[in-house]
């Protein structure tokens, strides 16, 4: 077996033996090993692939993860499965779960993600279509549908508490570090009636099952077809904050008109009166998201010491502020997302970052 160190964080768990490997999945009682990292994301879990070089029987690969306790979502990912296949979504197999030793051997879906299909126009528009419609089975399913002792492990529902938690978040990881505005500014905005009605409307909503960081590189293409993954932060939520994550995502800045065709495109698979969605609540959505995005790229760029995620962050400003021009929607926060100059210099973006 060829052995590559995961880049873990600290905390996590050391890969398992190849006998473990070997116990762990059908087919691979004699089969010879080799496993590679899979540098992708900034969660505190961590990912290789594991691939059969020898040997007869089972699959020709899989996912290895490591994950810690660190986070309480981790081992959400689990009933989060078992709800996804419930409502007949595409989602990974589970092969084998050690909680003791906190790893899973999980099918293996491919490489390519629907981020990869960004500068193919045509072939894009298809994928998120398919996309959609995986999101459309989602939302259209009833949260008491899902087994209560699944819903018991899955995390907290999008209350107000939660939506105080993500612009706090943007607050105190983005805007402190890169807004040009004053401590005294942002806290007369963050501590403002126009935020504080922002999440107290969508709080009152109806809520649905949901993705929670429904993105591009969070959907695999496989065979022509979205599957999903990554999808631990399952809640009950509204169905337009996955809308909003994937038609606004940093990491694909879509066209604005593509943008609405594919909002249409969802509100009639929702069928004739949107289920209750609405191209307001969509822009509320969107402002919640991206807040929270700019928040993890602060963050993770800067706080992690992690520089790329730092190239997001000018079309994510962008994008909110395309949103808040819109929708007419919070304005003071358009002050705040003012770049303090040489803000992403001095936290380490380069041109090679």
């Amino acid at each position: 077996m060829k052995h590559s160190m995961l880049a873990a964080e600290p905390g996590a768990r050391s890969a398992p033996s190849v006998n473990a490997m070997r116990c762990c999945v059908p087919g691979w009682a004699q089969a010879e090993l080799e496993m590679d990292p899979i540098e992708k994301g900034g969660s505190d879990r961590a990912y290789c692939r594991v691939k059969k070089t020898g040997g007869s029987g089972g699959p020709g690969s899989v996912v290895l993860m490591l994950y810690t306790e660190r986070r309480p979502d981790n081992k959400s990912f689990f009933p989060a499965t078992e709800a996804l296949m419930l409502s007949g979504l595409r989602t990974l197999r589970i092969y084998h779960h050690d909680t003791a030793n906190m790893r899973a051997w999980m099918e293996d879906l491919g490489e390519e993600d629907l981020w990869m299909a960004r500068h193919d126009a045509a072939r894009r528009t298809a994928l998120y279509q398919n996309t959609l419609q995986e999101a459309a089975r989602l939302h259209g399913t009833r949260w008491t549908d899902i087994p209560e002792a699944w819903r018991a492990k899955l995390q907290p529902p999008f209350d107000e508490k939660l939506y105080a938690w993500e612009q706090g978040y943007f607050f105190d990881q983005w805007a402190a570090r890169f807004s040009a505005l004053s401590a005294a500014e942002l806290a007369a905005v963050r501590e403002g009636a126009e935020l504080a009605a922002l999440r107290q409307e969508l709080a009152a909503l109806p809520r649905s099952p949901v993705h929670r960081d429904f993105q591009s590189q969070n959907v695999i293409i496989r065979d022509g077809e979205a599957w999903l993954i990554d999808y631990q932060g399952l809640r009950e939520g509204r169905p337009e904050y996955d809308l909003a994550s994937l038609l606004y995502d940093p990491y694909v800045c879509l066209p604005a008109e593509e943008r609405a065709a594919l909002r249409d495109y969802y509100f009639n698979l929702r069928g004739p009166d949107h289920a209750g969605c609405t191209e307001r609540i969509l822009a509320m959505c969107a402002c919640q998201r991206l807040m929270q995005a700019l928040g993890a790229y602060g963050k993770l760029g800067a706080g992690d010491h992690k520089p790329a995620f730092l190239r997001h962050i000018p079309p994510a400003v962008e994008i909110l502020r395309g949103v808040l021009r819109e929708s007419g929607l919070v304005p003071s926060l358009d002050a705040v997302l003012t770049l303090r100059e040489g803000a992403l210099e001095e936290a380490g973006l380069t041109e090679t970052a």
